[in-house]
């Protein structure tokens, strides 16, 4: 294989190329077909140039339709540094099908350039044996900070958090803090508002803003400029709840601490936002049914492999509700027109059950419906699906008074609509808030669950009406 060209101390960085964000799409489109040509007529010194003149994104998500083949060949035609900066772009998948293409050593020069999470995030997506090759093949320093984010859990606070923060001690004076500063490589500090205190342990006790430290008297000590008691986070919590800790307190940069308050990491807001997105796919999936793994999966054999096991348990689910229906098939026999409205009621009571858990689940993510919320909540969807529920009832009374002219048929009908919308209601705001209060993740209750929980009872309620009522017929006219 070529070695990835080196950069040349010489050679400016082209200007960088800012696409129209009113048609970013369109732009991206045109600029991944002309590097398939350019590539068709091995332009290399031309595609080297026109890949430095994008922003790493912009880079990376015009290569995201190329062949992993394309991309590599792409790739490898970049120097180190704006190579690691794309490379922390892409998608995990597309990274690691391009990392099989690519040597040990490629791979380890590109990771030592990589932020320290990032790089952990890249290793922990091989496999074992990959994994040992690639830290032996590192720089010690990198090797050793990406060695200790690997050993905490990806979804927690450690396997959030990067190596590459700058901290000084308490006694030091400003000066000498400044000094620090100045021996710092130029990329690091680019991501640096503030600098950490500890003391002579290591443990978290301030944190400096750099206007405050180079406004500050040189021989003025860290510790009586600082400011005390900062906001952190302990290694291992859980992402999902850093991301809100953010939000809550409009975060851009976070100390991690272990159990010891020893400072061990920071977090930054561009990860913080990786979370949301990577939580919000995750519960999107379970809302539609779907397998996390399909997004960006150009497999159909693998995308219906993953879509299989949630329809086959709707399956299972629906199977309820050939029960019930067997269960009245007598009283669907003497009056024909009750399974001209089944769907109908179905529809509706699953429509409803959606629209509930949806809320639910958004309010559950953003911290605005909490379990000790509950009562409140529950007595808001429950007058909301009245209101729904009496609405529907009288437009289904007059639509099938118009149809069949069965004024007593058509109580049956708004009736159960509006117990069925009533449960339905209950359903989808319930059980997503019990199984949070449980510590289960609320998105996995909704979609084909609820949907088929209340077409089974939304069944049982109108059919169970609609035999009392062909009852009450029946001993009427005795």
């Amino acid at each position: 294989m070529n070695e990835p060209r080196q950069p040349n101390p010489a050679e400016e960085k082209p200007e960088e190329r800012v696409l129209d964000p009113s048609n970013l799409d369109a732009e991206r489109h045109a600029l991944g077909q002309r590097f398939l040509q350019l590539l068709e007529e091995e332009q290399d010194d031309r595609i080297r140039e026109l890949a430095l003149e994008l922003s790493p994104g912009d880079l990376s998500e015009t290569l995201r339709p190329l062949s992993v083949e394309d991309t590599a060949r792409i790739l490898r035609m970049l120097p180190p540094d704006p190579l690691a900066e794309v490379l922390g772009e892409i998608d995990n998948r597309s990274l690691t099908a391009l990392f099989t293409l690519l040597d040990i050593d490629e791979i380890a020069d590109v990771l030592e350039e990589m932020p320290s999470d990032e790089a952990a995030d890249v290793i922990g997506e091989l496999d074992r044996d990959q994994q040992a090759e690639v830290l032996a093949a590192m720089e010690e320093t990198e090797r050793d900070d990406v060695s200790d984010l690997l050993q905490y859990e990806p979804e927690t606070a450690g396997g959030l958090m990067d190596k590459d923060f700058i901290a000084v001690d308490q006694d030091q004076t400003c000066g000498e803090a400044v000094g620090v500063l100045r021996g710092m490589d130029e990329d690091d500090l680019e991501s640096t508002h503030f600098v950490f205190v500890v003391d002579r342990q290591g443990r978290l006790t301030g944190r400096l803003p750099l206007f405050r430290l180079l406004l500050a008297e040189p021989d003025s000590l860290v510790r009586d400029v600082m400011e005390p008691d900062p906001l952190y986070v302990e290694v291992g919590l859980d992402q999902e709840d850093v991301a809100s800790f953010f939000m809550t307190h409009d975060l851009i940069s976070l100390p991690v601490v272990d159990h010891q308050m020893h400072l061990v990491g920071r977090i930054m807001a561009d990860d913080v936002m990786d979370v949301l997105e990577e939580e919000a796919t995750e519960d999107i999936s379970r809302l539609a049914g779907v397998s996390v793994e399909e997004f960006g999966e150009k497999s159909a054999f693998r995308v219906a492999r993953s879509r299989l096991p949630w329809l086959l348990g709707a399956l299972a689910g629906e199977l309820g509700s050939v029960l019930v229906l067997s269960r009245f098939e007598a009283s669907l026999q003497s009056m024909v027109a009750l399974s001209f409205y089944i769907p109908m009621i179905m529809a509706l009571g699953g429509n409803t059950g959606i629209q509930t858990s949806s809320v639910v689940v958004r309010g559950l993510a953003t911290g605005e419906v909490g379990f000790f919320q509950l009562g409140r909540h529950l007595m808001r969807e429950l007058g909301t699906a009245l209101l729904t529920g009496l609405g529907m009832a009288v437009a289904i009374y007059a639509l099938s008074i118009v149809i069949n002219g069965d004024p007593m048929l058509s109580a049956v009908l708004g009736l159960a609509m509006l117990l069925v919308i009533l449960i339905a209601a209950m359903v989808g705001s319930g059980i997503p808030l019990l199984l949070h209060r449980m510590g289960v993740d609320p998105a996995v209750a909704t979609g084909p669950f609820i949907t088929t929980f209340n077409d089974v009872f939304g069944l049982l309620v109108y059919l169970s009406l609609a035999t009392a009522f062909l009852s009450l017929m029946a001993g009427g006219s005795s």
